[in-house]
């Protein structure tokens, strides 16, 4: 995920941000089948993948405690 795309998403409402949240989690298990089947080329994709959900869980749950504190 590149510096671009990380502030795209800081913008997102939480809605947003949670369903992109479960297209990377698809994305994720279809990478985990492709390793486990041996047909996965770039090794490295999958750890950026999991970085990249880990990056939106924190926006989600920054936006939350922001939401929760009456901060926007």
């Amino acid at each position: 995920m590149k510096k671009n795309d990380r502030q795209k998403l800081a913008v997102l409402k939480i809605e947003e941000l949670e369903k992109k949240l479960m297209e990377e989690r698809q994305g994720l298990l279809k990478l985990k089948m492709e390793k486990e089947t041996g047909k996965l080329k770039d090794l490295h994709a999958y750890a950026k993948k999991r970085k990249d959900i880990a990056r939106i869980r924190t926006l989600i749950g920054e936006k939350q405690y922001a939401q929760k504190k009456g901060v926007q």
